[in-house]
């Protein structure tokens, strides 16, 4: 396996065939272990949803559920769940499923949902996955760079999407059913019950009843109004609701949206605090209002975090039709001992959807100024190829081929990490996402629209790419700036470029540290905070390191944003890019350094 569980104890798996769903509730009524749900292969009916439902809560209070599906199964197991939501990890396919006609992406993930029945965070071991290593130049996949010392020499923390195993629904599922064992192999559990419904027999399953032409003779959104020839590039400064009611209806090629995430963020403009129901019901009205101004056969994609996903996917599958939940992984701040990667963009057209131009088209792919030379849009680098800049070299001057495929799974596309890179706003989207984005949905000079157009990232790349833009923005001073950006164009300059900026916005909740210089290195401290620990036995306070470290405290508090980030060395034994030891002297060493200090995290 790929995985270490720290101090735990794989629990014993038990496999029951399920061949009539109401079958289900006798293997299910007061098991208050773990228990796993395969769905069917196919939807399935109402009825089937209500069995569950019916099912799930006779589950014992402490009990934990995991359900494994296609994603647009579990959007409808989420909506009949009667339990605390905790997680959805997206899992790759060892097969894609591809669709002929190339209206959609290859599909290469599927997903498991996990419930619990007790109310709090999620309780599991601490597992970690092995390093991965570029085929090339057989070092870390990722380049660590000077902060070794900070990693477990094991692997790091598993995310919520699993690359390094590859399963298909259809098939065999042991490795991921070995996984989960492991990760909830906890004192209080003993067992994981496996319920496999893919043989049910006798189901009544969906009709395939196109919920978008119910929807098209309501509201007339397939009037034929012809695209405007002479469409014009625009920025609008104003609130999105009134600003596309202004557009006409079929007007519109690709729509990108990456709306506020209703999580309290302190943007410039509006509101990011409403309550759940007065947020859901702001975005159907602007999802209604999208899906009126798109042409037939042409996309909207929607970027949330999961939970929300599944929200909006149960509104869109009423007016538009399902093409593409595109998991991205995009490792985010580090909240939880899962680390938060999964971000979905859902992929829905209005009616049935046109071949997709960037798979019957590959010249579709133009240059992308902001990108290195291992992004291309239309053919992603290949799993676990680094991106250090002397393997780029050797991989080109070899005429290496490490590109892979382009499906509905995406790990090449990575977040804004230096402000360098950013402008003044709290959350900006990496530009290489919506190339790949805007190549895979349009052709040049088609339009693209963004309703919540911030200081212009997705209006930006389809200026670059030669296509129309429409960006809607409430904030002037989101506005402005990207006003300014698209200018830049103009004259020949990168608006996603290198350049020292002062930034007043911050996403992260930690504190943005100024840029000085160090007169002992941060490395040299952390590594005496270990020093102190291994002293001490423990991991040791701030005060600890005023009574037996040799560096004045004042370091600490200037140069580092918390005591977490000062202590991190003491939390692991390091790590190396060579395979220098073998993964298993690897595990032991991380696991007894972990035990000396009462760590598991």
């Amino acid at each position: 396996m790929t995985h270490f569980s720290e101090d735990g104890k794989s629990l014993s798996i038990n496999q029951v065939t399920i061949t009539e769903q109401e079958n289900i509730s006798q293997h299910i009524a007061g098991f208050n272990d773990v228990c796993l749900i395969v769905l069917p292969i196919r939807s399935q009916s109402d009825s089937f949803y209500s069995v569950l439902k019916e099912s799930i809560e006779l589950l014992g209070k402490n009990a934990t559920l995991i359900t494994i599906g296609s994603s647009n199964q579990l959007v409808h197991v989420q909506s009949n769940v009667p339990l605390v939501y905790q997680l959805w990890i997206s899992i790759k396919r060892k097969t894609p499923q591809y669709s002929v006609e190339k209206r959609s992406l290859p599909n290469y993930h599927f997903g498991a949902l996990v419930h619990t029945a007790y109310q709090g965070a999620l309780k599991h071991t601490v597992t970690r996955i092995k390093y991965t290593y570029c085929p090339a130049c057989d070092r870390t996949t990722k380049d660590y760079g000077g902060k070794k010392h900070t990693y477990n020499s094991y692997g790091t923390l598993i995310s919520d999407i699993w690359r390094d195993i590859a399963c298909d629904l259809e098939a065999d599922l042991s490795d991921v059913i070995e996984r989960f064992s492991d990760l909830f192999g906890l004192e209080g559990y003993q067992e994981l019950r496996v319920l496999d419904c893919r043989n049910l027999k006798n189901s009544t399953f969906y009709a395939t009843e196109n919920q978008s032409v119910l929807y098209k003779s309501q509201l007339s959104l397939f009037s034929e109004t012809a695209c405007s020839e002479d469409a014009i590039s625009q920025l609008i400064n104003g609130d999105c609701l009134e600003q596309l009611k202004q557009l006409p209806s079929n007007s519109v090629d690709f729509a990108f949206i990456d709306p506020p995430y209703n999580l309290g963020k302190n943007y410039n403009g509006y509101s990011d605090d409403l309550s759940i129901q007065e947020y859901f019901l702001w975005c159907d009205i602007w999802i209604k209002e999208v899906a009126r101004v798109l042409r037939p056969g042409r996309t909207l994609a929607i970027l949330n975090i999961p939970l929300w996903a599944i929200r909006h996917f149960l509104f869109l599958e009423k007016i538009l039709e399902f093409q593409n939940w595109i998991a991205w992984d995009a490792l985010s701040f580090p909240v939880r001992k899962i680390m938060p990667a999964h971000y979905a963009i859902l992929c829905f057209s209005k009616g049935k959807s046109r071949s997709l131009p960037g798979l019957v088209n590959q010249k579709n792919s133009l240059d992308t100024p902001s990108s290195s030379r291992t992004f291309l849009p239309l053919a992603p680098l290949a799993q676990n190829y680094c991106l250090r800049a002397e393997c780029v070299r050797k991989r080109n001057a070899l005429e290496l081929t490490d590109r892979g495929m382009l499906t509905d799974l995406w790990w090449d596309i990575h977040r804004l990490k230096h402000n360098s890179r950013r402008v003044d706003h709290l959350c900006q989207l990496p530009p290489q996402l919506l190339y790949r984005l805007i190549c895979i949905f349009t052709n040049r000079n088609e339009v693209v629209l963004d309703c919540f157009n911030g200081v212009g990232t997705t209006s930006l790349t389809a200026h670059q790419l030669g296509r129309q833009y429409i960006g809607i923005e409430i904030s002037e001073k989101y506005h402005q700036i990207a006003e300014a950006r698209h200018e830049e164009i103009r004259q020949g300059l990168d608006p996603f470029r290198k350049e020292e900026r002062k930034l007043t916005e911050k996403n992260s909740r930690v504190p943005r540290k100024i840029k000085q210089v160090y007169e002992i290195s941060k490395k040299e401290l952390q590594l005496e905070v270990k020093r102190v620990a291994n002293q001490l036995g423990r991991m040791p306070s701030r005060e600890d390191v005023i009574n037996y470290g040799k560096y004045s405290i004042r370091y600490y508090d200037e140069y580092f944003s918390s005591w977490g980030e000062a202590s991190a060395a003491a939390r692991h034994d390091g790590m190396s890019e060579s395979r220098a030891n073998s993964q298993d002297d690897n595990l032991k060493n991380a696991a007894n350094n972990n035990r000396q200090l009462g760590l598991f995290s």
